[in-house]
């Protein structure tokens, strides 16, 4: 079961599913009528702002001794961490509104820095789980996104709510498992990001039809 626990934590890590979570957003929306061109590309550099930058920087604080795990498994090493995400996360999301993607893409990105920052207020005192924060988030934009209607193709709509839903158990389940976070620290993680990101998301939609 420990196997399959550090697979799901790995699958599903935080620096992932933003990446997940805007092509998503692209491709199951009236944005896939851009073309797949379109979808790579911003699917590419928000990956870049949101995995391959962060885990530079993590690698650095590693290499200066500033953090004992690349994996962050100290709760008391994780501010640094945090902060590189957040800078990633702000170039990312301002990156996105000049390029004019001012929509939930730009509220998915926006959601998830005001999680992360509340992540990183907690964790001075309660070690909440960053992991679930993210898949909170990625099942808020699937739910935002049905129920704003903001999907074309809708025959995938249900599908993608499962898998969401069921990926979010199994990474709970993983991080209790793992005895990494308590049920506690796993419902509040998911909870944090699932209503960011709807707020986000649901603000940022309205504003760009106004």
């Amino acid at each position: 079961m420990k196997i399959f626990a550090r697979i799901c934590s790995t699958i599903f890590h935080p620096l992932i599913i933003p990446t997940v979570g805007i092509f998503i957003s692209l491709f199951f929306s009236y944005m896939s009528l851009l073309g797949d061109q379109y979808i790579l590309t911003y699917t590419i550099l928000v990956a870049l702002f949101t995995i391959v930058f962060p885990c530079i920087g993590v690698l650095m604080l590693y290499k200066m001794k500033l953090i004992t795990s690349v994996g962050l498994v100290n709760r008391e090493e994780r501010t640094l961490p945090y902060i590189i995400f957040l800078v990633c996360y702000i170039a990312c999301a301002v990156y996105l509104w000049i390029a004019g993607l001012r929509g939930i893409q730009f509220g998915f990105l926006i959601g998830g820095v005001v999680a992360l920052i509340c992540d990183l207020i907690i964790n001075r005192w309660w070690k909440i789980s960053v992991h679930m924060t993210a898949i909170g988030g990625m099942t808020g934009l699937v739910f935002i996104m049905s129920y704003l209607q903001y999907i074309m193709y809708t025959d995938y709509m249900f599908y993608l709510q499962i898998g969401t839903i069921l990926a979010s158990g199994c990474l709970g389940t993983s991080r209790i498992l793992l005895k990494r976070h308590t049920l506690g620290q796993v419902v509040s993680g998911f909870a944090n990001g699932f209503f960011w990101i709807c707020v986000s998301c649901y603000i940022f939609l309205l504003i760009t039809f106004i």
